[in-house]
């Protein structure tokens, strides 16, 4: 049943959706919009949403400017040429880029996607050649392609705004070589990366990359004739709720799925319920927010999440032993939750195969590959072997609490347990003795053994009122039951 009201939770949360636009801090009408990009912001797809979202208040209220501050080693290659060819050539202000101090990788290709460059005293851009997010090697082949189609996507935004392409391209291809009055800036077995000094130099009477170099935003300001208020913008109290959650969703599977466990060992709806309730309905939520869920796939995640969970609720409680409900509606939560972590809008035919990589290759993109489900399937995988390990130490330790034990014993008997000390229970009873479970054990409960009510542990861990068991095992103060 927690599973279930988890779902509906979640629905809830994805009303409070209606709250965003209300949510930003003022106007931009007439002021100077900064966009911080930081070291981790590259690598989550929640915040390229909350940047295509600012760019989009910016045109339609009337920024005066955006400028994004740059300090990242790089990111999600495709995500970038997403914001460089869609969000930043739709954008209606004047946009800039100050490097403070690294605009690598895909940092440097927003950069060349704004109208202007400025650098920061020491800092440095470049180093865009696209690379696996796990450090493996591309075939020459493979690299080849992908040098082409990222070259091609940078030389045509580079061209758009005034930038030299030779430039982007040197960034990109190692096989590309760059002279600047005779003297050589990137050899044809180096990728380029220009520090400050060399980005301001002039090639054919124009700055090689950035237009100046400058020690604050007020100077960019200054520069470029802008008077408007400088503001910053930061994410919503929801937008961070989003980042927050597709950061960290492995965790909230694990704890999703462990307080479901705990759930089912105690009757009634507890703590244990509402904690994986919580962790559900936030998870959707947080993924509805940050743009992997839209229009009717919410619904229909939602939807194949909760048969799944009644499909696993079946198999636990009505039909034990059955194994394929139980199978199936595992899946069906795997395929929900997988999906929700993965179902990103579908990008162009050169869309990379892995949606984890920093910056990823470029291939055709088939209707079914596994690979853009590579980070769902990770974070689930760390999920479950998560809550794995939380229900074996709790099936392990819990129970042999005395808390535990009563609270699962008196709401399953109504409290009409026989007080009878634990120590004479255990010499009341031997092994082999023959009895029935009175409560359901999961996995302690009540079991009525030669006319006594006596408390016990089953062996396995469930048995269903009115199983017919026998002791096993006593040991110390436990009796241990299996059944006949």
């Amino acid at each position: 049943m927690n599973l279930l009201t988890s779902a509906l939770t979640a629905l809830v949360f994805f009303s409070l959706s209606s709250l965003l636009p209300a949510a930003g801090m003022g106007g931009y009408a007439g002021k100077v919009v900064v966009i911080p990009v930081g070291e981790e912001d590259l690598v989550a797809r929640a915040r390229f949403e909350f940047m295509s979202r600012t760019l989009e208040r910016c045109s339609a209220e009337g920024a005066e400017a955006v400028i994004f501050e740059l300090d990242t080693p790089g990111g999600l290659l495709w995500d970038t040429v997403d914001l460089m060819m869609n969000d930043l050539q739709k954008l209606k202000p004047r946009s800039f880029a100050f490097v403070n101090t690294r605009a690598l990788s895909a940092g440097a290709m927003i950069a060349v996607a704004t109208d202007a460059i400025y650098m920061a005293p020491t800092s440095s851009a470049g180093a865009a050649s696209p690379v696996y997010g796990n450090g493996q090697e591309m075939g020459d082949a493979e690299r080849a392609k992908m040098n082409s189609a990222t070259m091609s996507m940078a030389r045509a935004v580079a061209k758009r705004k005034g930038h030299n392409p030779a430039v982007i391209e040197a960034m990109i291809d190692m096989g590309k070589e760059l002279r600047v009055d005779g003297k050589l800036l990137d050899g044809k077995k180096e990728i380029l990366t220009l520090d400050a000094e060399q980005a301001v130099m002039l090639l054919d009477g124009k700055p090689l990359f950035a237009k100046a170099i400058v020690k604050s935003i007020d100077e960019i300001k200054q520069a470029e004739g802008l008077k408007g208020q400088t503001v910053v913008a930061e994410p919503t109290f929801f937008e961070a709720v989003a980042i927050w959650v597709t950061k960290y969703a492995a965790i909230l599977i694990l704890i999703g799925v462990a307080g479901g466990y705990l759930e089912m060992q105690t009757p009634g709806f507890g703590l244990p319920g509402l904690v994986s309730v919580a962790a559900f309905g936030l998870f959707f939520f947080g993924h509805y927010v940050a743009g992997s869920l839209v229009g009717q796939e919410t619904a229909v995640a939602a939807a194949v999440f909760v048969l799944g969970c009644i499909l696993i609720l079946l198999e636990l409680t009505l039909l034990p032993g059955t194994m394929l409900l139980g199978i199936i509606g595992f899946f069906f939560v795997m395929a929900a939750l997988v999906y929700t972590m993965s179902g990103w809008e579908v990008l162009p035919a050169t869309a990379p195969t892995s949606p984890e990589a920093t910056d990823a290759p470029a291939v055709s993109a088939p209707l079914f590959d596994i690979s853009r489900y590579a980070l769902g399937l990770r974070n689930f995988a760390l999920g479950i072997l998560g809550a794995a390990a939380v229900v074996l130490a709790a099936a392990r330790y819990l129970p042999e609490t005395r808390p535990f034990r009563r609270l699962v014993l008196d709401t399953a008997v109504g409290g009409s347990l026989e007080s009878t000390p634990v120590m004479e229970a255990t010499r009341l009873v031997k092994v082999g003795d023959a009895g029935l479970a009175v409560s359901a054990m999961r996995p302690y409960g009540t079991i009525e053994v030669a006319g006594r009510r006596l408390e016990a542990v089953a062996e396995g861990g469930y048995l269903a009122s009115g199983t017919a068991l026998r002791v096993r095992e006593v040991v110390g103060g436990k009796i241990i039951v299996e059944a006949v």
